[in-house]
Formats: C-alpha cells, sequence, structure tokens
C-alpha cells in the first residue's frame, strides 16, 4: 500500500471517530445526567475582601455604653465591634475616641449594597443594680469611603441611634469622626430595645465600671 493510501485510510478512521464522537455527544444532550444540569448561584451570600483595623466609640448620649457590635451578612466576613465609652460630657462634647480595640474587618473597597446589624449594651441607670438594656440597629449603611486611612467608628447620638463611620482623610465629609453627623443625616440608624435579654457577657462588670467613675482625660 501507497504512503498516500495510508494516509486516505487514516483520514477516512479519523472521520469515523469524529462522527461517532458528534452522534454520542447528541444523545447525551438528548439524555442530561446530573452533571448537566446547572446550578443556582444567585443566593449564595457575597464575599467581601476585608481588612483588619482597630474600632473606636465616640459617645454623645448621657449614657455609659458598655460594648458594641457589628456583623454584615452571613458570609461576608465583615465584622467586628469596639470598646466601651463614659457618657458625653456636660457640655455635650462626646466621650470617647482615645483608644481602639483590634480588630474589626471591614470591605477594603466601599460597598454599596452592604447592610449592617449593630448591636450594642446601655446602662442608662448607672445605679449599680439595674441591668443594661441591649439595642439593636438593622441596615444600618456606611457611607462611601475611599482609602481607609482612620480605621471603624462607631458614633452613639442621643434617642438610641448610632452611625458607622470609616475615616478616609477626607475632613468635614460623612466619614470625619470630628464632626458631629446632622440630625438629618441618611446614614444614621435608630435601635430598638431587645428584651429577650443582654446578650452580652460582663454585665457585673459593666454595672461596677459604671460606679468607678470617668479616669482623667
Amino acid at each position: 500500500m501507497t504512503t498516500g493510501g495510508l494516509f486516505r485510510d487514516g483520514r477516512r478512521g479519523i472521520q469515523a471517530v469524529a462522527l461517532a464522537a458528534v452522534l454520542g455527544l447528541g444523545a447525551c444532550d438528548r439524555h442530561p445526567g446530573p452533571m448537566a444540569q446547572s446550578f443556582d448561584l444567585s443566593n449564595l451570600p457575597k464575599h467581601y475582601d476585608t481588612l483588619g483595623v482597630g474600632a473606636s466609640t465616640l459617645n454623645y448620649t448621657p449614657w455609659y455604653i458598655h460594648e458594641w457590635g457589628l456583623e454584615g451578612p452571613e458570609g461576608s466576613s465583615v465584622a467586628g465591634g469596639g470598646p466601651n465609652v463614659f457618657p458625653a460630657e456636660a457640655n455635650g462634647k462626646p466621650y470617647g475616641g482615645s483608644g481602639d480595640m483590634c480588630c474589626s474587618d471591614i470591605p477594603s473597597v466601599w460597598q454599596p449594597d452592604l447592610r449592617l446589624t449593630v448591636r450594642w449594651l446601655v446602662d442608662k441607670k448607672q445605679d449599680g443594680k439595674t441591668r443594661g438594656y441591649r439595642y439593636k440597629a438593622e441596615n444600618v449603611r456606611i457611607p462611601k469611603y475611599g482609602r481607609v486611612m482612620g480605621g471603624l467608628w462607631a458614633v452613639f447620638l442621643p434617642g438610641d441611634r448610632v452611625c458607622i463611620m470609616v475615616p478616609d482623610g477626607q475632613k468635614n465629609d460623612a466619614n470625619d469622626p470630628d464632626v458631629r453627623p446632622s440630625d438629618n443625616d441618611p446614614y444614621i440608624a435608630q435601635g430598638v430595645v431587645i428584651r429577650n435579654g443582654t446578650g452580652y457577657p460582663g454585665m457585673e462588670e459593666a454595672r461596677n465600671e459604671s460606679q468607678m467613675g470617668r479616669p482623667d482625660a
């Protein structure tokens, strides 16, 4: 047999194999198996690339705040919390901001669709006997921020309200903790009392601390 005959026979064999493969794929299309089924991924929780930062607290209220925490949607990896803080000064100056607590995880890039749940524990009577009240605010948004430069801040306002900030070096904007949020700030969230227990450990320590007076500024 000549070399040309070998190539012709080889081409016929390849064509036959290719035809059989095409017919086989058609048969698979007509009878899809489990691996051919598509999966709906739209309901999976969104995961964010996060940055670990310190968290600080500012308190404009007349109440002692023992602690606070926040969390994003399940699976988002966004979570954190900050330190206790004494009531605001008599002249309205906020208390806090002198130290932070490690570590909270926030998106490294601002996410417009992110909604947070913020919880905090408040001692309103400060009599050493009465249990504190636990508050919760849902669907809390963070104002748009650029490069993260000042960690995470929770700003507590009269009326059981809270605002979350991520300073980025821009002065007098919605993420500047040196500027008190206006009462019509759209990023202020209203808290409501959770009546099924405090949900926080250390209540005795919180009540004892409230009787010790403020540390020197």
